[in-house]
């Protein structure tokens, strides 16, 4: 794939992951989980090979705090990995409420959590003292993203790898995203795939994506899924 100038954007991605709840290592009266089968409908259970470091942590924050806010928390944070981490914000939506918290990735340690809270907190982080963990979420992610375009509205992800996007060409409702996803994956030859739906602001306006991992991914691919689903949309 060649690669091109980055397209340095932000947006958001949704999708239902399960969750698990960490009670080692972080600070007193907080709320801490992870999302421990990343890539479930692509692995089945989880990948293959899993790390022993965390996957996407989940720090609860007695209120919602906007990306800016959480970037700059983290850009005033002195903490050896600060610069390795991957920061967002997310909202989980549990059977019993919402809740916001502060997303983490690329995070080396479970035993550094602790630490990690404590530097948010000194930075003036309010944290959430009780949340109702249940075993999945579906979670909005707002995050910035380092895009490299690869071809028509179709992106490849410069800091996640095996990680690309297709940009629709028209806003979707999320039950015809569920429909074509399930008819592509039904009725294609296309390489198996795990999907999320999500938004990018590009000139000023709402694209809808969808975000594609696959250990197979490459640019045939990506035009096989955006072929199917402009169809379908």
């Amino acid at each position: 794939m060649k690669t091109q100038k980055l397209i340095q954007v932000s947006g958001a991605i949704i999708k239902e992951e399960s969750i698990v709840p960490i009670t080692a290592n972080i600070m007193e009266h907080t709320c801490v989980a992870e999302a421990n089968m990343p890539y479930s409908n692509y692995y089945g259970v989880a990948p293959f090979n899993m790390p022993t470091k965390p996957n996407s942590l989940f720090l609860f924050t007695d209120h919602f705090y906007t990306l800016e806010e959480a970037l700059r928390f983290a850009q005033l944070i002195d903490l050896c990995c600060i610069q390795t981490l991957n920061i967002a914000v997310s909202v989980l939506e549990f059977t019993d409420g919402h809740y916001p918290a502060i997303r983490i990735k690329n995070f080396p340690d479970y035993r550094m959590i602790h630490k990690l809270q404590v530097c948010f907190a000194e930075q003036g982080v309010k944290f959430a003292k009780k949340v109702h963990i249940g075993n999945s979420a579906v979670i909005r992610t707002n995050k910035c993203f380092s895009l490299e375009k690869l071809d028509e509205n179709i992106y490849l992800d410069h800091l996640q790898e095996k990680t690309g996007y297709i940009a629709l060409s028209k806003l979707i409702k999320h039950e015809k995203y569920i429909e074509a996803i399930a008819d592509i994956r039904n009725n294609t030859n296309c390489a198996m795939f795990d999907p999320a739906r999500g938004a990018l602001i590009l000139d000023s306006k709402i694209t809808d994506i969808i975000r594609i991992y696959s250990d197979h991914l490459d640019i045939d691919m990506l035009k096989c899924i955006q072929d199917k689903i402009e169809r379908l949309i």
